[in-house]
């Protein structure tokens, strides 16, 4: 079967692999490619939008669109969960959207014990914004379960964790664990801040 996808170019907005997010379709050739990817079977890849709009090459994740309720004007609300990394590697088409070819990318995301110290860390950042976020202890719970897969652990930390967009992107791009234990350790991990030669450091 051939590797294509309907590119879905949003501002801002990252998708991962085994993370779900939802969104909101208006624009008419979007409320199209929705349809036409459940019909065909064909994934959507959510990418931040290029002013070019020439994405050959880019790197992204791609899942297929689940319908969640639409309204009478025809907008809809639905679902993406990411399912294959991927990297662009041909223009196809582009009739109200554009298509293209991409290449699934293999990341080595082994979980083992050399990284236990900074996964157990990020999944207690991550319960902390659960407890604060997550007011149903039943919801807290299921969430805590999905935390002992290292990689919707490291994923869950890029969405909700990380605000700056770019960020997000590095830790998507990002091939391995440790590659992508590193920049969630730059961006979110404690920091020191020096209060001058007489003062003792700030940790936080």
């Amino acid at each position: 079967m051939e590797n294509k996808v309907f590119l879905f170019p949003l501002q801002n907005s990252i998708l991962f692999k085994k993370v779900t997010l939802p969104y909101h379709i208006f624009e008419h050739r979007y409320r199209e490619m929705i349809k036409d990817s459940i019909d065909y079977q064909i994934p959507i890849a959510v990418i931040p939008h290029n002013a070019e709009e020439n994405y050959r090459g880019e790197i992204c994740v791609a899942g297929m669109p689940h319908i969640l309720s639409t309204y009478p004007d025809g907008r809809m609300d639905i679902y993406i969960t990411g399912a294959v990394k991927c990297r662009l590697t041909e223009f196809v088409s582009e009739n109200q959207y554009k298509i293209y070819r991409y290449r699934p990318i293999d990341e080595s995301l082994s979980s083992d014990e050399m990284f236990d110290l900074e996964l157990t860390s990020l999944k207690v950042m991550l319960e902390r914004w659960a407890n604060h976020f997550l007011p149903d202890p039943t919801q807290r719970e299921s969430f805590s379960h999905t935390l002992e897969d290292p990689e919707l652990l490291i994923n869950y930390c890029a969405v909700f964790l990380v605000d700056d967009p770019a960020m997000k992107r590095m830790v998507m791009v990002a091939g391995t664990m440790e590659e992508k234990i590193r920049v969630l350790l730059h961006v979110i991990g404690p920091k020191e801040i020096s209060l001058g030669p007489f003062m003792p450091s700030l940790k936080f």
